[in-house]
Order: C-alpha cells, then structure tokens, then sequence
C-alpha cells in the first residue's frame, strides 16, 4: 500500500500538477493540507472520475484538509481536534 502526503497549496490551482501526479505515483492513501479552497470548491467529481473517493474539510485562506483513497470512499469519523471545543482549524481522519 502506498500512502502520500501533498501540501497542494491552492487545489483550484494546482489541480493539474495533482491529476498528473496521482496518474504517475498512484497512491492509494493520499492526506492533502492547504487546500486553500471553500468546501464546496474541492474538485471532488474530477477525483471521482480519477478513481479517487475522497473526504474533505475546505476553508477558504490558509487551511483545509483532505483525504483521497483510491477505488473507495473514506467515511469521515471526525473534523476538527479532539480536546478544546474552540479549535476551529481542520483536521480529519478516516475509518478503514
């Protein structure tokens, strides 16, 4: 199983560098940070059709997460810290 993380920086805008990349390395697990793009901006119907099932959590300036996996759909368990309920930054994990 092969597992990656990318710091996108801008999904929106760097979408093109991910499509090329997921094609190259094909990973199965990838964890994107600094999407720097709205919830309802992720390219999520792009992923699909790439094969990439994918959870996210979007903001629109400096954070944002998410997580593809390939030929399934990751369950979102959690979106943001465990332990002080004011944290507002984003931050997911998945279930098997």
């Amino acid at each position: 199983m092969r597992i990656a993380t990318f710091n996108i920086n801008a999904i929106t805008k760097r979408l093109d560098n991910l499509i090329a990349w997921l094609g190259e390395a094909e990973p199965d697990v990838v964890c994107l940070q600094e999407l720097k793009a709205e919830q309802g901006a992720f390219p999520a119907d792009v992923l699909d059709e790439l094969g990439y099932g994918a959870v996210w959590v979007g903001e629109r300036t400096w954070n944002g997460v998410a997580i593809l996996a390939r030929g399934a759909k990751p369950v979102l368990t959690r979106s943001s810290l465990s332990g002080d309920p004011n944290d507002r930054q984003p931050a997911i994990s998945k279930r098997p």
